[in-house]
């Protein structure tokens, strides 16, 4: 019991109207007095000294119904219409809001779980929403320091989601908060002035802890862990979460307990007979103190039960581990090329440059080797955005130059925008966080619904391949080939770019930015991995991919500079590691022309579609294939692609041949010249009109009767270069049971997952 000389003058208010509510035996008197028979129970939970209650009056909160239809049919009872007639209030206004928007309603709470307890709800009716109420929360806990106030979220817990309302208990009574107080079962994440983070480490493993001195710095903190939370579900509209906060007037600290939740009820509350317990977990059970609502529920309900129920309800903490300890490295990230940028800025944008604000449609254009943008010209044009959910769209963006699918499209992105100049062209370059940019490259490069198991590997390659060049800067590069006379080798380096990191297209790594819709599994595996690399002799791995190996992975220098990389080397793609010498003429023969048993050897329409966005599943030849030609149209095709005259093609002869059966460097023979031209991408390049499928592939020439060439059809196998991780195999490992490790294991061989 506290001294009431040490109440402050609102407490003393509250707990003035408390006696007055008690005597007027109203519904209130009739339900505290039924807290006497409450039954109780101890149990330790997962290093928690924990209680479960069995309180009958609290079946209206335990089984409330807070889907939309539900709440329309009903009043609301913490409106004027819906509370009891003679019901007390007292007023509180905000000191950091004024007029309604800081108005709220506090009474005794008609349905308690304690013996005192309040709510304090929103004078008007507006949906449960923490964002604009947050420095009211730390606002109440100041001016109740003797109270703890706690905000169930719309979908975790509160039984009326459609009124904003706090809740306020007597300070010290949940045990996990008991528990954080004492800085027990936490670890230290960060420090920053006077605020610090933690992470709790017993029963509610999904919790922080956010104390400081400032309430804007732990409001700061708050808005870090906030923005970083998977999205919410269509239907909702924050994410899901309880919050328990409490001023320390002996440190004079403000405290915020963050509890992340994944599930609103655990399933045993859906499930029947001895496997049905009917628990509701709000803030309250989430700290430790579990109500249930029927005797046989009480019964059944122990500490590793709940335990369990806590860990199923709960954000799992594999995704939070490393979520708030790390901040996202930004990206700068080019997506269209052309002389004049068309663009819409939906939400306010601050131009740097200018110091203006601009939204709607606009348009940069090139003058003068400077960039024309409202009546002004400019070196560059840097727009950040101001505000929560402003996006841009950028209009006529192509996706994949030079590919077979190759088309324009609309396309939105989050973050900010420059727009820069690239000799005679303008680029537009989106600026936004390294794990921001992960979701969008993995639901562009594949469906969004694919195995959790190949997110997560994707997420892992992903992050690496981006981060590679940023933390372990290569040496300046050689020459991307040799030309003479009679041989041309070229690759393609991802170093071409200088004025931003990465580019949009399939060059780098496909990123369509917030355009595709990004799944609930895709932000879990970019939580769960979050900042987990590949690396190798400590230093982080080239982690390359591709749609389909074809049944065997190439090496790295097949395909790019005479590096070796121990860890992209040739494997077989099953679970035998026999591969037969497929730089052979005979033996690659043999081999593209079956169909050897590999992960990627598949035609289950429901991996496919989970690997393979739309426009990739136009193309149904993944894993063995074949083109023809007539001597005349690959005589065009390679003059046209090549620029080089051949004369008449006469043949086309396979010189040398990597462990996978790609060839990565082949002779063409013409009337005119022959040439020796490689590595893998520049033969895919000449032989097609936009990419052939691989390299991987044998000659068949056609000849008349008199044995002059007619034609030429090539046999092939896979899908891209083949080095790394293959993406149609890993997606078939995922749904065979495999998880990302192993994957990645199958796949770079000799390579270590790290966490930087």
């Amino acid at each position: 019991m506290r001294n009431r000389e040490q109440e402050s003058p609102l407490e003393t208010t509250l707990r003035q109207m408390f006696a007055r509510e008690m005597t007027s035996r109203g519904r209130a008197f009739v339900h505290y007095n039924a807290l006497r028979s409450v039954e109780k129970k101890s149990c330790e939970c997962d290093g928690l000294d924990a209680e479960i209650r069995f309180n009958p009056e609290r079946v209206r909160s335990v089984m409330a119904e807070v889907d939309t239809e539900s709440l329309r049919k009903r009043v609301c009872f913490l409106c004027p219409t819906g509370i009891e007639e003679n019901q007390l209030t007292t007023d509180w206004q905000s000191p950091l809001h004024s007029g309604e928007e800081g108005h709220y309603c506090i009474r005794v709470n008609p349905f308690p779980i304690f013996e005192e307890h309040y709510t304090l709800s929103a004078a008007r009716h507006e949906r449960q929403a923490i964002l604009p109420h947050i420095d009211d929360m730390f606002a109440l806990c100041k001016e109740m320091p003797h109270h703890t106030i706690f905000y169930n979220g719309p979908h975790c817990g509160a039984s009326a989601p459609d009124h904003f309302h706090f809740q306020a208990i007597p300070l010290n009574t949940l045990p996990l908060q008991r528990m954080c107080d004492r800085r027990e079962g936490t670890e230290l994440l960060r420090t920053e002035g006077e605020t610090r983070t933690y992470k709790v480490r017993k029963y509610a493993k999904s919790a922080y802890l956010v104390t400081g001195k400032s309430r804007t710095e732990v409001k700061e903190q708050f808005l870090k862990i906030y923005q970083s939370l998977p999205a919410p579900n269509d239907d909702e509209w924050e994410p899901r979460m309880n919050l328990v906060a409490w001023y320390g007037t002996t440190n004079e600290e403000y405290n915020l307990l963050i509890i992340l939740r994944r599930e609103s009820r655990p399933e045993c509350f859906f499930r029947k007979g001895e496997e049905q317990i009917l628990i509701s977990p709000a803030c309250v059970e989430m700290s430790g103190i579990a109500i249930v609502a029927d005797a046989e529920s009480y019964k059944r309900l122990t500490g590793e039960r709940l335990k369990h129920i806590i860990e199923e309800v709960s954000l799992p903490t594999e995704q939070t581990d490393n979520m708030i300890r790390n901040e996202q490295r930004t990206l700068h990230v080019g997506v269209v090329s052309n002389r004049e940028i068309r663009f819409r800025l939906e939400g306010e944008y601050l131009l740097q440059e200018n110091g203006k604000g601009y939204k709607g449609e606009q348009t940069a254009t090139l003058e003068d080797n400077q960039i024309r943008f409202d009546d002004g010209l400019y070196e560059n044009l840097s727009f950040m955005e101001q505000g929560e959910g402003a996006s841009f769209l950028l209009h006529d963006v192509t996706i994949g130059i030079h590919f077979h699918w190759e088309r324009k499209e609309e396309q939105r992105f989050a973050g900010g925008l420059q727009i820069i100049r690239e000799g005679n062209t303008l680029t537009a370059v989106n600026i936004i966080g390294t794990e921001d940019y992960l979701q969008s490259v993995i639901s562009s490069e594949m469906s969004a619904d694919s195995h959790i198991e190949l997110l997560k590997a994707h997420a892992v390659i992903s992050r690496s391949w981006v981060l590679r060049p940023l933390l372990n800067p290569p040496a300046a590069s050689s020459s991307c080939g040799e030309d003479s006379p009679t041989r041309h080798i070229r690759w393609y380096e991802r170093d071409a770019h200088t004025h931003f990191d990465v580019c949009a297209d399939d060059h780098c790594q496909r990123y369509q930015g917030i355009t595709r819709q990004t799944s609930r599994a895709v932000e879990e595996a970019v939580l769960a991995t979050w900042g987990e690399v590949l690396t190798y002799d400590e230093k982080i791995c080239d982690a390359r991919f591709y749609k389909s190996c074809g049944g065997a992975t190439e090496r790295f220098e097949h395909c790019w500079a005479e590096e070796k990389h121990p860890y992209l080397r040739p494997i077989r793609d099953a679970r035998t590691n026999i591969l037969p010498d497929l730089t052979q003429e005979e033996e690659a023969g043999k081999w593209i022309l079956s169909f050897p048993e590999a992960f990627c050897n598949t035609k289950d329409k429901t991996i496919l579609s989970q690997v393979l966005n739309n426009y990739d599943q136009e193309t149904q030849d993944f894993y063995r294939w074949q083109v023809h030609y007539t001597q005349e149209e690959i005589s065009e095709l390679i003059h046209e692609r090549s620029g080089i005259d051949f004369g008449t093609i006469e043949d086309l002869r396979p010189v040398k041949r990597g462990e996978s059966g790609r060839i990565y460097e082949l002779e063409i023979v013409g009337s005119k010249r022959r040439m020796t031209i490689g590595k893998e991408l520049e033969i895919r390049k000449w032989l097609s009109s936009s990419h052939l499928y691989s390299s991987a592939f044998i000659v068949k020439k056609e000849t008349d009767a008199e044995g002059k060439t007619q034609g030429f059809t090539l046999h092939g196998a896979g899908w891209g270069h083949g080095v790394g991780l293959c993406q149609i195999g890993a997606a078939v490992m995922a749904t065979q049971g495999y998880d990302y490790r192993q994957i990645l294991a199958h796949y770079f061989p000799g390579a270590t997952l790290k966490k930087i």
